[in-house]
C-alpha cells in the first residue's frame, strides 16, 4: 500500500507542476480487507509492529483526506 501511495503522490505532484492540480482525494482499491482495517484503525496492536512506519504514513494521508481505500475482490 505504501509503495502504491508513494507512486500516486509522485504523479499528483508531477501533474501539479505541469499545471493540472488534483484537489480530489485519491481512491485506491485493495483486495486485502485486513490491510484496509489496519490503515483505518486508530489503535496500534502488537501484531502490527513490523508495519509501524508505513502505517503512520498511510494514516497521515488518510487524516489529510489525500487518499481513501476501497475493497475490491479479485
Amino acid at each position: 500500500m505504501t509503495n502504491g501511495l508513494c507512486e500516486i503522490l509522485w504523479i499528483k505532484e508531477l501533474l501539479k507542476e505541469l499545471g493540472y492540480p488534483m484537489e480530489i482525494e485519491i481512491k485506491m482499491y485493495r483486495d486485502n480487507k485486513v490491510a484496509i482495517v489496519i490503515a483505518n484503525n486508530l489503535v496500534q496492536h502488537d501484531r502490527t509492529k513490523h508495519v509501524k512506519v508505513d502505517r503512520h504514513f498511510i494514516k497521515q494521508k488518510l487524516n489529510e483526506k489525500t487518499v481513501i481505500f476501497f475493497f475490491c475482490q479479485i
